[in-house]
């Protein structure tokens, strides 16, 4: 059955929630997208703390934050967050974007072509799946948002007109660096030639995607894009980068 609603997952520091009152206008925006009733802040800031002090205390971790049902509620869940490599690889889902009318920029529960890319990263070993729409253009990873410095140094990140997830992660990533732009114009053969490809949200932070279906993009690792980025997000564990 069809579960009705979204959520946001926000990074905990030291029994901190990162950003905590942007994850809960993000919340609050999305349900009104939906057509939901929108959850008064207080409650969703107040549902987060107590799941964190319950099960993280001072440490680090996720929470997640959900607000749904038919009559809709607010629900609060941690876990782990893991380690991870310094670099990502990523494959080209099989599943095809449905497009804006899927889910307006939100993120919502239930979103069958989403669910298949990130099994299908899964099956494959890798830490992201890129979702293209049936024209050929990149829209989103199956867990982040993405940036692309073009072989010409245009940095580009796929418009919200493709209905990609509109993702906090992005939203800091754009105000630290202004000179990313929307398009809708990345196709397979601009990754082909690209200098970097970074995967921005905001538990992950940035992080460089090295290759991409087997093959290397750039030169095969971290550009300067990835590295500026890096700053604007709290760091966690990450396993070194790959040797090439």
């Amino acid at each position: 059955m069809e579960r009705i609603g979204c959520y946001t997952t926000a990074r905990v520091t030291g029994g901190r929630i990162e950003r905590i009152e942007r994850h809960a206008g993000r919340l609050r925006r999305d349900a009104g997208r939906l057509g939901l009733a929108r959850p008064e802040r207080p409650a969703i800031e107040e549902i987060a703390l107590a799941a964190v002090r319950a099960e993280l205390g001072r440490g680090g971790g996720i929470v997640r934050i959900e607000w749904s049902g038919a009559e809709p509620r607010l629900s609060a869940s941690t876990r782990p967050l893991g380690a991870e490599p310094g670099t990502w690889r990523a494959i080209t889902a099989r599943a095809l974007h449905p497009g804006p009318a899927a889910r307006a920029g939100t993120k919502a529960l239930d979103v069958p072509a989403w669910d298949a890319a990130r099994a299908e990263r899964s099956a494959a070993g890798v830490e992201e799946s890129l979702l293209f729409d049936g024209a050929g253009r990149l829209v989103e990873g199956s867990r982040t948002n993405l940036v692309v410095v073009t072989e010409e140094g245009l940095c580009l990140t796929p418009a919200r007109g493709l209905g990609p997830v509109e993702g906090l992660g992005l939203e800091l990533a754009r105000e630290a660096v202004p000179a990313i732009v929307e398009t809708l114009g990345i196709d397979r053969r601009t990754l082909a030639r690209a200098r970097e490809l970074v995967a921005v949200n905001a538990v992950r932070g940035a992080v460089a995607i090295v290759e991409l279906d087997g093959s290397p993009v750039g030169d095969g690792r971290s550009g300067p894009l990835a590295q500026r980025l890096r700053v604007v997000f709290p760091t966690g564990r990450v396993i070194p980068e790959r040797l090439s």
